[in-house]
Order: structure tokens, then C-alpha cells, then sequence
């Protein structure tokens, strides 16, 4: 069609549109179980889970406009389940902020990313942050993740004993059936079924019904929530409180480097990699800012792009199926909103173990780079708090650096970042 040859430039980029189709529908079913896990996060922060849905798919369905009209990339985008944990957890259950203040926060994220972008700067900022620190983030991400899924499975629990946690109970029905999930989730990936975390879920969730543990859902097919309660709900008046100021810093970092690492990693990947990093950027600049806005948490570039990337998937096309997909998932809301935690946690946890193999990519054979990695994986986890175990790495890392004589291993960043991190444990609200 000429429409889409003038969009999408199929012919230049050796690709057609029934490869381009079929790329989007690969992603769709690789990302699919985003419909369940960002909604019951943010059901956990007060969110109701039927609205964040119908929000989340139209936030998937713009941001993958914009990357197709604006880039041409095959890259899709949705909220971040790492920063949606962030907010959930951290951010307003830890520490008690409103989502409200989040939101505003992220939309200031959103306005400041892409005058890095329109300057040239942003990637800059990226590549200068040391590899390990970067791995850490994305490892320690992944334990908490974990440790967040086991305990919604049952597997552990809080105490207030000496020893803050303690094992759950394996026999009950819940923990059964969240290892049952995991496992399907883990032989089918093994398998290299393209839908295999959405597979296991639904395959749970029915199990569940027949054991009587779920109730049926009332239909297949609804008219998506009104989502006018969710929009334009974000307050500006408390981001600049002494008390918020060290979560606006742990945000923006958080968004600044999944957004970019994201897309640097898929670029990489892609046939065309010396194209300009820019247009991509702009497009998830602009998901960072309407995902707020429409009352959802930061959403940017997802790695899982890479499996329609696979399949074929070259331009824009294939970002605006992706997109399409989620639009039209929104309607079946009445199967999605019955899934139990012991279906969806483990979906968390399988996605956690994934960001873990980070690990072994950290040298190990250099403990001023593997010291402060262990450390920040440590403190996201054991204070239950991210923010505080990235900007403790920042903390450590170039003194250790400095005092080991290697400060030729430092850059402008890292100090920046350094003076940032006094800021933030100086003012930080404890």
C-alpha cells in the first residue's frame, strides 16, 4: 500500500507488511502479560485495577504510535514494571507519597528527558555511567523482583521477630500453585513459546477456577473502564518538598537509564546501527511524559521488542501492531481483572531472574568493581528500598575508585553523580 510505504519505507528496509504483522503480534504475545502484572502492582498503591488496564493499553497503544510515526522503529513501549514496583512498594507504600506527587514527578522526568535529548546529551550521560554500576542496578532490580513475587505467592512472609522474614507455607494452595505457574512459565520459555509467560497465567488462573479458589469471571468481553478518574490527576505541589526532592533524583535516574539502555541495547541489535539514537528517544520522551498524564507510571522502550525483531520485524509497523493489540486487549478486562497473585507473582518472578543473569557479566575478577555492585544489589534488597541502594553505589564508587588509584576510571557522571548522593542521603527523609 503506498500510505504505508511512504510511513514505514518497507521496500528500503527489505521487509513487507505481512512480516511486519506478524513481527507486532510476536512482541504483542512476548509483553502480553503486562495487562495483568502492572495493574496489580499498582492495585497495591491504591490504583483500581480495572481503570489502570484500560490505561495501561492506551498508554502501550500512544507510545508505540510514537515511536512508529516518529522513528520507524519496531521498538514497543509500556509502563516499566521496575519503576511501577518502584512507585508501588517504595515510593507509596514504604514511604507514604502520594501517587498524585509520583505522577507529577514522572511528567517532570518525562519534559527533562527530552531536553536531553534535543541537546544531544542523554546518551552522553548513559555511556558514562560504569558498566558494573549499571549491571548492579539491573541485577539488584531483578532480586527485588523476586523477592516481592515469593512473598505474594506465600513463599515468605514478614515477621516481627528478630529475624524479618521467615518461610511460608509450602502446603498451602497458593504456594502450590505459584510454583506450578513458575514451572509452566519456565518449561514452555525453554521451549521458546513466544506467549509463554501469558500461557501460564491464564493455564493458573483456570486451574484456580476449578478448584473453586476463582471465581468466573462475569463475561469475555466489556466496554473498557472510564478512564476520566485516572486522567490529569497529577499535583506539582509537593515535587519540590525537602521530603520528595531524594525520590526525584532516584526517579529520573531510574527512567533515564532503562529508557536509554533500552534502546541503545536494541539499536545494537538492529541492522541499521548507526543510525541517530534521537528520533527513538524523542518518541519514549513523550511516553515517559503522557503515561502520567493519563495515570499510569513511567513507560519507555521494552527489551522484549528483541523477539519481533526476530521474527522479522524492521520498521514502525511493527510498533503500531504491537500498539493496536494492546488498544483492543483492553476489552476483555472480565477475564484479566479474576487472575489471582499465585498466577501473576510469578510472571514477576520469572521476569526477575531474568534481570539476575546481569550477574555474570560483572568482573569478578576486580573487586573495586564487583565490591560496589555486590553492595548496591544488597542495599536495594535488604532496605526494601531502590532508590537507596543506586544512590549508595554512586556513594562508594568513585572513593573506591579514588583511593585505589584509579580515579582515571572516574568520569565527570560519576562525580556528579556522587555530590547528588550526599545530597540525597543528607536531605533523604528517614
Amino acid at each position: 500500500m503506498i500510505i504505508t510505504e511512504k510511513l514505514f519505507k518497507l521496500k528500503e528496509n527489505k521487509t513487507d507488511i505481512k512480516t511486519e504483522l506478524f513481527a507486532g503480534l510476536t512482541t504483542f504475545f512476548t509483553m502480553s502479560y503486562l495487562f495483568v502484572l502492572v495493574p496489580k502492582i499498582l492495585e497495591g498503591a491504591g490504583l483500581d485495577f480495572g481503570i489502570t488496564l484500560s490505561v495501561t493499553g492506551i498508554v502501550v497503544f500512544l507510545g508505540c504510535l510514537y515511536m512508529g510515526l516518529i522513528a520507524n522503529k519496531p521498538y514497543a513501549l509500556a509502563p516499566f514494571i521496575g519503576e511501577t514496583a518502584f512507585v508501588a512498594y517504595t515510593m507509596v507504600c514504604g514511604l507514604g507519597f502520594s501517587i498524585k506527587t509520583i505522577f507529577a514527578s514522572i511528567i517532570l522526568c518525562g519534559f527533562i528527558l527530552l531536553l536531553m535529548t534535543l541537546l544531544n546529551i542523554r546518551t552522553y550521560v548513559v555511556e558514562k555511567i560504569p558498566e558494573s554500576i549499571k549491571l548492579a542496578f539491573c541485577t539488584g532490580l531483578g532480586m527485588f523482583f523476586i523477592f516481592i513475587s515469593l512473598k505474594d505467592i506465600g513463599l515468605v512472609k514478614f515477621t516481627q521477630n528478630p529475624i524479618p522474614l521467615e518461610i511460608g507455607n509450602f502446603t498451602q494452595p497458593e504456594a502450590i500453585l505459584g510454583l506450578l505457574c513458575f514451572s509452566i512459565i519456565i518449561i514452555l520459555a525453554k521451549r521458546q513459546v513466544k506467549a509463554a509467560v501469558l500461557i501460564a497465567i491464564l493455564l493458573t488462573t483456570v486451574i484456580g477456577i476449578i478448584l473453586g479458589d476463582v471465581k468466573l469471571p462475569s463475561g469475555i468481553i466489556s466496554m473498557p473502564h472510564n478512564i476520566v478518574p485516572a486522567f490529569l490527576q497529577a499535583d506539582f505541589s509537593q515535587i519540590f518538598s525537602k521530603d520528595f526532592i531524594p525520590m526525584l533524583f532516584v526517579m529520573f535516574f531510574l527512567i533515564n537509564i532503562d529508557t536509554a539502555g533500552a534502546i541503545v541495547s536494541l539499536s545494537y541489535k538492529s541492522e541499521n546501527k548507526d543510525e541517530s539514537l534521537k528520533k527513538p528517544m524523542i518518541a519514549d520522551s513523550l511516553a515517559v511524559i503522557t503515561a502520567p498524564v493519563l495515570g499510569t507510571t513511567a513507560s519507555g522502550v521494552y527489551l522484549d521488542s528483541m523477539t519481533g525483531m526476530q521474527a522479522g520485524g524492521k520498521t514502525g509497523l511493527t510498533a503500531i501492531t504491537v500498539g493496536c493489540l494492546f488498544l483492543l486487549g483492553i476489552f476483555f478486562s472480565p477475564i484479566l481483572s479474576v487472575i489471582p497473585s499465585y498466577a501473576y507473582a510469578p510472571a514477576l518472578l520469572y521476569v526477575g531472574i531474568l534481570m539476575t543473569s546481569a550477574v555474570i557479566h560483572i568482573d569478578f575478577k576486580d573487586i573495586t568493581e564487583y565490591a560496589p555492585a555486590v553492595f548496591i544489589i544488597a542495599m536495594m534488597n535488604f532496605t526494601y528500598n531502590i532508590g537507596t541502594g543506586i544512590m549508595s553505589g554512586f556513594l562508594i564508587y568513585p572513593i573506591i575508585k579514588l583511593l585505589s588509584g584509579q580515579k582515571q576510571k572516574t568520569n565527570i557522571i560519576v562525580w556528579i553523580m556522587f555530590v547528588l548522593s550526599i545530597i540525597f542521603f543528607a536531605i533523604y527523609p528517614y
